[in-house]
């Protein structure tokens, strides 16, 4: 406890993080529902407060112009904090779509291939997903892909100027602004095939509740279509607020991680979302809210991450330098230091 309180005095004189506090915000944010996060959001962002958004630098968008209107954002603003998600179709340009598909197609992967489940545990109750090894490959043959996750080395993912232009995007940062209330803080890309290279019977695959930060929004690109049948998002919808049904759910992740599929399916069945949507497609959640990537039936996905966060407080991450910086990157860096206090020149 001294700890953290010495680390929101410092974070509210000087913006430093205080990554030590991780644990204690997890362990409140179960116990009480998500209100603990609202609460030290109101007191530690009060200063950052931004009724209106402010972009500090001409920028471009590397998403459609469709629904780019005033009363478009909103919508997308009031699904969010409604539902704590939206899914924004085909909203990729179609040059970025085809330059991060091949990104990801040819570059040297970790990989992580997927033991079975032991024969005494049903699917949908185990805390983690067993691994059976993990390595690199130069390459993935999408017709007989042998590892279970080909990951995309980040600094690879951070040098190219598609996924620069994404993490400095005027429309990207004018939704999480209007969402969160302050201009967000950018975190760690991370792009990844999720693969039908699954062990029969590992399906469905538990719940849980993101962590790192007090309140956000996760970015995620679908460079591939996705399907029920295929790796795909599922979100309890309202479930990134407090709530009676879903409040139930949360505080039992004060002594585990995960949620079991049944214990979800039971209590709020008529909340569980299934976001499937074409290549290109934009979702943004709300991952303080229960949700799970779902594993292949058969089919594979190419995903891009990345967070809008609204606090960088109890963030765990560590800077990340970069070697080359678009011109936009860099002057998105120089007009908003603190939001990008995650990414540095190299030096």
């Amino acid at each position: 406890m001294g700890a953290f309180g010495r680390g929101i005095w410092r974070y509210w004189r000087r913006g430093e993080p205080a990554p030590g506090s991780n644990d204690l915000v997890q362990k409140l944010y179960a116990y009480t529902d998500g209100r603990s996060n609202d609460f030290l959001f109101r007191i530690l962002e009060s200063r950052r407060k931004e009724r209106d958004f402010k972009l500090g630098w001409d920028g471009t968008s590397v998403l459609s112009q469709e629904g780019v209107s005033e009363t478009g954002i909103e919508q997308v603003v009031r699904s969010l904090k409604e539902d704590g998600v939206a899914v924004l179709p085909a909203r990729l340009k179609k040059d970025a779509l085809e330059n991060l598909y091949e990104l990801g197609s040819s570059c040297r992967f970790r990989t992580t291939t997927y033991n079975a489940l032991p024969a005494d545990q049903l699917p949908g109750t185990q805390s983690e997903l067993p691994v059976a090894s993990t390595g690199e490959s130069d390459e993935i043959d999408l017709t007989r892909p042998i590892h279970s996750v080909y990951l995309a080395p980040r600094s690879l993912l951070l040098e190219n100027p598609y996924v620069q232009a994404l993490l400095c995007d005027p429309y990207l940062l004018q939704v999480a602004t209007r969402y969160l209330g302050v201009f967000p803080v950018i975190t760690k890309p991370d792009m990844w095939w999720d693969t039908e290279c699954v062990p029969h019977g590992l399906r469905p695959r538990p719940y849980h509740t993101d962590s790192g930060c007090l309140r956000w929004l996760k970015v995620g690109i679908n460079l591939t279509e996705t399907t029920f049948e295929s790796p795909h998002f599922v979100y309890v919808k309202g479930s990134h607020h407090p709530n009676k049904t879903t409040g139930r759910l949360t505080r039992r992740l004060v002594s585990r991680m995960n949620l079991s599929d049944k214990e979800v399916t039971e209590l709020c069945p008529d909340r569980i979302m299934h976001l499937t949507a074409p290549a290109g497609s934009v979702t943004l959640a709300d991952t303080r809210g229960i949700h799970k990537g779902e594993l292949s039936l058969r089919g594979n996905r190419l995903i891009l991450y990345f967070g809008l966060e609204g606090s960088a407080f109890n963030n765990i991450d560590h800077p990340i330098p970069l070697h080359h910086i678009g011109t936009e990157l860099a002057k998105a860096m120089s007009a908003r230091p603190f939001s990008y206090q995650f990414l540095r020149r190299a030096s």
